[in-house]
């Protein structure tokens, strides 16, 4: 039976299983973690749907005390490694469906997940199973899929698995990039910035709240805050606002509500959006009277403003080999008389950390913010004409027929950056638009079953580099 046959036999199935995954919001809960659920139980559900669906293929599973999951078929001591995660990251704003409430429209399956990494999961089960059924795994070969659960925060669950397993692949894909292939990857800081609000009493707007956002790594949908202001001033101030783009506010009793109305992606590209967050701060500066937290909205303005480049930190560098530092505050909060903001920022590969963090910190510094690192990535390079990457874009071009697309870097981070000899292979074709981590994320039917073919022939040719 040839893969293409297969996957057509099989294609309701293959839906109908990525819908299972997405319907299980599974987003990071510190609230529902326990020992054996240490990333939340919706997490744990989602881990554990994963592993019945493998087990009911006939595949070896091991559940590695909630922090990855491991799926193994065949039996040779050279392990040709599949690496993805079941994780998301929260829904975000400006869907147009229920995004953990999985439907089917005009050929393609939307909701969080879909594309990143839900369906590539699903299309590689398959894919084993196809191997599997049809007798082609080589005797002295293994596949082992390696399934993380916290890859959208700090990559705890990877972590774990290193350090508990006996054998880590000898090569491997990571279904979470695009196609051809990512040969470089930026490297990425995630870190909090905090400060104190000098609050001036005096002032003639009084900020109540102040929030927005959805992650560290996606740019701001939406962000929003309430304002208190005398009666005699206050559709002044709403009216003032009302003329800046994208800002919308309301007189309601004796407070003004505004929000921000950007426009959400991933982090890894955020020239593609519009920050929310860094949208209202702009307005917030703008209007003609003075707010309580004049000094930090400031400060804010000042530091890092309408930017994603961070050029006022100081930070504007770049290389020829994977493109412009960029610089995103993915969440922000006003609590207590403090500011506090999540932030991403992913740095040119051809950099190293202690160059990138002298700059940052004293930028910062010079904002009067204070830094707290929560995660470090380094940059990534894999030769673009090695053997490895050769037979994978040979798969690529004998599916697609596109010879013309070729290896390239992206800001995003992937678990290419785990394990030794590991790339980013798909699943976005270089016509399909990102939006893994935005509203309304789909992933094509025609894609799935395209990746899958792409992913067969893949693995089959890896089995060459233990002959070679």
């Amino acid at each position: 039976m040839t893969i293409e046959t297969f996957l057509n036999d099989n294609k309701d199935k293959i839906i109908n299983d990525v819908i299972k995954l997405i319907d299980i919001p599974s987003i990071y809960d510190q609230d529902s973690a326990e020992a054996d659920k240490p990333f939340g139980s919706n997490v744990s559900r989602c881990l554990n749907e994963v592993l019945d669906m493998a087990e009911r293929m006939g595949f070896r599973c091991r559940n590695i005390d909630g922090y990855a999951g491991e799926i193994t078929v065949g039996t040779g001591e050279f392990v040709i490694g599949i690496l993805a995660h079941e994780d998301v990251v929260a829904e975000g704003d400006g869907w147009s469906v229920q995004p953990f409430d999985a439907m089917v429209r005009d050929e393609r399956i939307y909701g969080r997940g879909a594309s990143d990494d839900k369906g590539p999961i699903v299309s590689c089960l398959y894919v084993l199973k196809y191997l599997h059924d049809n007798e082609l795994i080589p005797e002295d070969v293994c596949y082992r899929m390696i399934i993380g659960t916290n890859e959208e925060e700090n990559w705890e669950g990877i972590e774990y698995y290193k350090k508990h397993t006996d054998k880590l692949p000898d090569y491997s894909i990571v279904p979470d990039g695009y196609f051809p292939l990512i040969f470089c990857e930026k490297g990425l800081v995630d870190f909090d910035i905090n400060a104190e609000a000098a609050v001036d009493e005096k002032g003639d707007v009084k900020i109540i709240e102040l929030s927005g956002g959805a992650g560290r790594n996606i740019v701001a949908g939406v962000a929003e805050c309430k304002l208190e202001c005398a009666e005699e001033i206050r559709n002044k101030v709403a009216a003032e606002l009302n003329m800046m783009d994208n800002i919308c506010a309301e007189v309601e009793d004796r407070l003004i509500s505004v929000i921000s109305n950007g426009k959400s992606t991933h982090a890894m590209s955020p020239e593609k959006g519009r920050n929310a967050i860094n949208q209202l701060m702009a307005a917030l500066g703008a209007i003609n009277y003075t707010t309580s937290i004049d000094d930090i909205i400031g400060r804010f303005n000042d530091a890092i403003g309408l930017e994603y480049n961070g050029e006022s930190l100081g930070c504007k560098l770049s290389d020829e080999l994977s493109g412009m530092l960029t610089f995103n505050v993915g969440t922000i909060e006003l609590r207590e008389n403090k500011v506090l903001m999540q932030a991403n920022l992913r740095f040119p590969a051809s950099m190293n950390y202690d160059q990138i963090m002298e700059l940052l910190l004293r930028g910062l510094e010079k904002a009067g913010f204070s830094y707290k690192e929560q995660a470090y990535l380094p940059p990534i390079y894999i030769d673009p004409e090695s053997e490895y990457v050769e037979l994978l874009l040979n798969s690529y071009r004998m599916v697609t027929s596109d010879m013309d697309s070729i290896p390239f870097s992206i800001g995003g981070a992937t678990y290419a950056r785990a394990i030794p000899n590991a790339v980013a292979f798909g699943p976005l074709f270089p016509y399909e638009e990102e939006l893994a981590h935005g509203p309304d994320e789909y992933i094509s039917i025609d894609s799935l079953l395209k990746m899958s073919m792409i992913y067969a022939d893949a693995l089959l040719n890896m089995a060459k580099l233990h002959r070679a």
